[in-house]
């Protein structure tokens, strides 16, 4: 380990090696000791900091939910208008996959499938990143379609994203944000109706 990584302060450190090695090999499967040697602390840092290893993993999510957030809200910004907002979060995926994701899925998905019973803290990160996919597409397809179908909509493209994650462990990760997209437009443009533009747009 490098001299300049060691003067990281030691939660940076856990955190870090937590992010490389539990969210790669698996949260169960990844022992502590492990984690502690990337790191180059003490067991004692790690409870002292986190509590446990259930606090370090929760930790560990609530730094990857602030990237992931970070990442939609650049397409957001980037998107020209309601319909592009509302798929923002496929190529928010798409440049999230290509310069942050090191593991061969989404670090929550992996989490929820891994662990039987989560403690309090790794639930409330699971149901953060949840509330923030559903909140935000809810708002996005209510600029696109108002009333009732806002939540249909909202409901059709977190199925087509959900969807995509799990393709993206199955496949070429490419491949199933351009299928996902894809999906997603198709059904929202059937609910829609032909008249609205942009629906089946092209991905990258």
């Amino acid at each position: 380990m490098t001299s300049h990584v060691r003067k990281r302060p030691a939660r940076e450190r856990l955190l870090a090696a937590a992010d490389e090695l539990m969210f790669v090999d698996g949260v169960v499967l990844t022992p502590v000791d492990v984690v502690l040697r990337r790191a180059g602390a003490s067991a004692a840092t790690l409870y002292s900091n986190f509590g446990s290893k259930d606090g370090l993993i929760a930790a560990a999510l609530g730094r990857r939910l602030e990237d992931w957030t970070q990442a939609w809200d650049e397409a957001i910004a980037a998107a020209d208008s309601p319909t592009d907002r509302l798929f923002a979060i496929f190529p928010a995926l798409r440049s999230y996959q290509r310069e942050r994701l090191r593991e061969r899925w989404c670090a929550f998905s992996g989490t929820a499938a891994a662990i039987y019973r989560p403690s309090e803290g790794i639930v409330e990160m699971l149901e953060a990143e949840d509330e923030l996919l559903h909140a935000r597409l809810l708002a996005f397809a209510g600029e696109v379609a108002g009333g009732e179908r806002a939540q249909d909509l909202a409901d059709q493209v977190a199925v087509a994203y959900l969807g995509t994650i799990t393709g993206m462990l199955r496949g070429d990760q490419e491949t199933a944000i351009a299928r996902g997209e894809l999906v997603a437009r198709t059904l929202v443009a059937s609910l829609v109706g032909e008249g609205s533009t942009d629906l089946l747009g092209s991905q990258e």
